[in-house]
């Protein structure tokens, strides 16, 4: 079942989904409305450029009137208004790709996005299109998260997340899905 970014806690919290598992930080506004597990793993904010374009840092980007592409009511937004107080930050409803796609196609100067989601999600298109700035503006948790009636899931899969850590799954997974695109490959 697919959501925009902006609907996934409503879902949730309408009943439509049971567990959310995305790539969300739990900030303690979100923590008001839904349980989150300990943390899967870490991540951060980053901004990226068309490969070609004329900006070749995120120092860059603060020039005035640069356009900004962020994801409506993701971490990222936050950290760009504060990173890039004079950008023209253009907030889109929906998935990273939209990001990718305002960058690519002209419709904005960069994007700030969860790093591991601008990864993954430029696998899609030809190797070299964009430039992922090397300095992150935020280094932030990832969680999965549930509605506070449903503390057996939520028990549930905190013990779940122990075991995948201790016996060494969830590492293999990030460095395959996360860390690498080796997946690209087998797919």
């Amino acid at each position: 079942m697919g959501f925009d970014w902006d609907g996934l806690i409503p879902a949730l919290l309408s009943g439509k989904a049971d567990l959310l598992v995305a790539d969300m930080t739990p900030t303690l506004a979100r923590a008001m409305k839904v349980a989150f597990t300990k943390p899967y793993m870490y991540t951060g904010s980053t901004v990226f450029t068309k490969a070609d374009g004329k900006f070749k840092s995120t120092e860059d980007c603060k020039a005035k009137g640069t356009k900004i592409a962020v994801l409506l009511g993701a971490t990222g937004e936050k950290e760009a208004k504060k990173a890039f107080p004079d950008a023209d930050i253009k907030s889109y409803k929906g998935g990273g790709p939209l990001l990718l796609d305002a960058v690519n196609n002209g419709q904005a100067d960069c994007g700030v996005n969860d790093v591991s989601a601008v990864k993954g999600q430029s696998t899609a298109y030809p190797a070299g299109s964009f430039t992922i700035m090397p300095d992150m503006l935020s280094k932030e948790p990832l969680a999965f998260a549930t509605r506070y009636d449903e503390q057996d899931l939520l028990t549930w899969m905190n013990l779940f997340l122990d075991q995948v850590s201790l016996d060494g799954r969830l590492q293999k997974n990030l460095d395959y899905w996360v860390n690498s695109d080796d997946w690209k490959k087998d797919h």
